[in-house]
């Protein structure tokens, strides 16, 4: 009886974390460190890259200094580049006042994170500027795509996903590994 349980647990843990990383990623694909951006983020494909726009937490919040800009410039196969060199400037939507501008800087992979602290609530223009080595259009020329990002201070950022993902796996994951170690001493 605990062997047929404890093979329930660990099938009901792989179940949950393939269903809930589904709609993100490839199942048994090459092992990649990527950004895959969730369906209802705003990802843009310019030409034939895809770029991905991930911001943590997805609505960030005034003032918070935890707030990270992740990006992603994938292939056409869904690869990271290797060498770009990217800007990016972060401004208000409404007046167009540019609040930060991160100079180029060369990425030996296209996966690239910016810390910034939003001041107030609004929409803001996250703008990526990104040279890539080798392109015969955006070597010299900067592939540049815009992303709109709200801001609020009143807003609960932790989507079913979110809470899926980063707690509820991990916990299963260890009721899981308590169950085995405990069958494994026959104390269940």
């Amino acid at each position: 009886m605990n062997e047929t349980l404890t093979l329930i647990l660990i099938i009901s843990i792989l179940v949950v974390t393939i269903v809930v990383n589904l709609p993100t990623m490839k199942l048994f694909n090459n092992a990649n460190a990527h950004f895959f951006g969730l369906p209802f983020l705003q990802n843009k494909t310019v030409g034939e890259y895809k770029v991905v726009f991930q911001p943590f937490p997805t609505v960030p919040i005034p003032g918070s200094n935890s707030t990270m800009i992740n990006l992603s410039i994938l292939d056409k196969d869904g690869q990271n580049i290797v060498g770009v060199f990217t800007s990016l400037n972060i401004k208000e939507k409404d007046t167009g006042e540019i609040l930060k501008n991160f100079p180029y800087k060369f990425h030996e992979f296209s996966d690239m994170t910016y810390p910034f602290t939003f001041p107030k609530d609004g929409t803001y223009v996250v703008s990526l500027q990104s040279k890539i080595n080798g392109d015969p259009v955006y070597s010299e020329k900067p592939l540049i795509v815009d992303f709109d990002l709200p801001v609020k201070s009143n807003f609960s950022s932790t989507t079913f996903t979110e809470i899926l993902t980063y707690y509820l796996t991990p916990a299963l994951a260890v009721l899981a590994g308590i169950a085995v170690y405990l069958r494994m001493k026959n104390k269940i």
